[in-house]
């Protein structure tokens, strides 16, 4: 599936996470796999989980305010981390 800036994104309903110091733990109830986020791997979950259905273009913005990152890598590492997030099927996209 290709992602785009626009496309709009939700974590799945078969998850559940937590969050043990700077570190996101989330399970995927259907494949029993469990997956540690590191800090902004763990930022972007948790714009997932308040945010509910979010564009990847929003969840871009919130990085590039909140980290000292470049535009480009942050686009990159984004679709790459959501790209695997989705192949985990821990997040879907909405209509």
């Amino acid at each position: 599936m290709l992602l785009e800036p626009t496309t709009c994104i939700q974590s799945t309903q078969h998850q559940s996470s937590s969050v043990l110091g700077k570190e996101t733990i989330v399970l995927n109830y259907e494949a029993g796999n469990y997956y540690e986020l590191n800090e902004v791997g763990g930022f972007i979950w948790s714009l997932l989980q308040t945010k509910q259905v979010v564009s990847i273009q929003t969840i871009k913005e919130q990085l590039l305010e909140e980290f000292d990152v470049d535009e480009s890598v942050c686009q990159q590492e984004l679709m790459s981390f959501l790209g695997n997030l989705f192949d985990e099927r821990l997040i879907e996209i909405t209509a």
